[in-house]
Parts: C-alpha cells; sequence; structure tokens
C-alpha cells in the first residue's frame, strides 16, 4: 500500500508546500472554483512520509492558496471502478474551520497501472489520478 500511495502523495504535494531538504519548486494548473483556472507556484517533495500544509502562489492574481484538506482516486478506465483512494485533513479536520474554502482539482493524471504502481490490476490497464483539495484563498500582499 505504501507503493501505491507514493505517487498521490508527490502530486498533493505538488499543491501543499513542504519544508524539507528534498523540496523543489514547480508549476501546477489548478481550477479553484469561481477563481477559475490558475497556474500557481508551489513546493514539491519526493518524501511520501512529508504531508505538507504550507501555501501555493498565485502571481497573477496576486494570491495564497492555503491547504485545508486533500483527496485523490485511482480509476479504472476500462470499467470506471475506483481502484484506490485517500483522503486527509488538517487538524483532523479542524484546520482553519472558520475560514471560506474553495474546491481545487488539478487536470486528471493518466498512465497504466505499472505506472502508478497499483498492484493487483493488469500493468498495462489505463488508469486516471483524481486529485483535488479545499483551499483558503486570500490576496497576497508582498
Amino acid at each position: 500500500m505504501r507503493r501505491l500511495l507514493a505517487l498521490p502523495l508527490v502530486a498533493v504535494v505538488a499543491l501543499l508546500a513542504a519544508g524539507v531538504s528534498t523540496a523543489g519548486r514547480e508549476q501546477m494548473t489548478l481550477t479553484c472554483g469561481t477563481y477559475g483556472t490558475l497556474s500557481a507556484t508551489v513546493t514539491t517533495t519526493k518524501n511520501d512520509h512529508s504531508v505538507a500544509w504550507g501555501t501555493g502562489k498565485v502571481s497573477n492574481p496576486r494570491l495564497l492558496g492555503i491547504p485545508v484538506s486533500f483527496s485523490g482516486a485511482f480509476i479504472n478506465l476500462n470499467t470506471g471502478t475506483g481502484l484506490a483512494s485517500f483522503t486527509e485533513a488538517k487538524g483532523k479536520g479542524h484546520g482553519m474551520h472558520r475560514q471560506s474554502t474553495v474546491l481545487c482539482t488539478a487536470p486528471p493524471v493518466t498512465g497504466t497501472a505499472a505506472d502508478f504502481g497499483i498492484p493487483g490490476v493488469a500493468p498495462n490497464t489505463p488508469v486516471e489520478f483524481d486529485f483535488s483539495a479545499q483551499v483558503v484563498i486570500k490576496q497576497h500582499h508582498h
């Protein structure tokens, strides 16, 4: 199960910032409610033990996104069946609970069961990974 969750956690932490030595920066496209499609600069980590809860930055408009929960699912594209899913909430669901959140989704990522390391499925089975996060969005003041 650890290997199965390694890729989604890498994708998740692409949205969420991490303060570890293996961290890097990259652009990620997200669609966030009435804000529409945004290009965010996020910190990534290759450490699947690091569930980070930092901010993502958007340059235009100048915004900060603070994640409070995230979820992901692997779907068998041949059958439409869910193969695995996960959900993680900041503060056991109480993180920033007085703030309004926006649902942000990433474009689906497709590959094979082998690409995602999904056991018990034929390696060449086409699979889609879907990712979303509930995010508090604030104006970014430099």
